[in-house]
């Protein structure tokens, strides 16, 4: 009975461990590229803004490891979806990648070598210039409410100014408050809006929730076509 019970112990250690193993990935620069080459994941770069200007992997999020706000920012990226992270050299980049499984992130590929190293096999970088933030509007939960109430159909776009996938997708949103004038259309920071972010379990950005009649009828997590979401309207 005791073997018994010592074997089933290491099984269960040896599953614990494997789980986690399953979750963090160190990958070579090859397998790196070719990951994120299917597209289906999100790139982040966990390096400081100056590094990350001065050359860094197409379609990348910055967010700095050594910044105050670097939890609050990986709590509202998407934990569903795969993210490969990386950095100068690998060390701050393994760091975030243990931070993000204990903060709930299913898939975490973190490149050895870091940009160095991609660089050194010649893949392709970008600069990028230092982008201002600005401030962004605060909506109470009231002023939210009233604007429910007062428009018979409402899409929020819950976004941030630092996140990829939102850039890309605001220009699909102001075109569809162009074309449909009788549905009001509220883009929401989730930085600034902390509380709206908790109500409305925002867990990853962005998010586009339409309501009618002040009711949720749609939601959407992440990059989407505009088809989809007119339809909703």
């Amino acid at each position: 009975m005791k073997k018994i019970l010592f074997l089933l112990s290491i099984m269960f250690l040896f599953s614990c461990g494997n789980t986690n193993s399953q979750i963090i990935e160190d990958v070579n620069t090859e397998n790196f590229h070719q990951l994120i080459e299917k597209g289906d994941g999100i790139i982040i770069d966990v390096r400081t803004s100056q590094e990350f200007n001065s050359g860094h992997i197409i379609d990348a999020t910055n967010i700095d490891f050594y910044s105050d706000d670097f939890t609050d920012k990986l709590k509202i990226v998407r934990k569903d979806v795969p993210i490969y992270v990386y950095c100068r050299s690998g060390g701050r980049s393994s760091s975030a990648a243990d931070k993000m499984e204990k903060l709930g992130f299913t898939k975490v590929y973190n490149m050895i070598g870091g940009i160095g190293s991609w660089q050194s096999k010649g893949y392709e970088t970008i600069k990028s210039k230092e982008v201002e933030t600005t401030n962004q509007p605060k909506f109470t939960e009231n002023q939210l409410n009233k604007i429910l109430s007062n428009n018979k159909t409402v899409l929020i776009d819950f976004s941030t100014q630092w996140c990829v996938p939102c850039k890309k997708m605001k220009p699909i949103i102001q075109e569809i408050q162009r074309e449909n004038t009788i549905v009001k259309v509220l883009f929401i920071d989730a930085d600034a809006n902390k509380e709206l972010v908790k109500k409305y379990q925002i867990k990853g950005v962005p998010v586009f929730i339409v309501f009618k009649n002040g009711e949720e009828s749609f939601r959407k997590v992440g990059l989407c076509n505009k088809d989809e979401l007119t339809n909703q309207l």
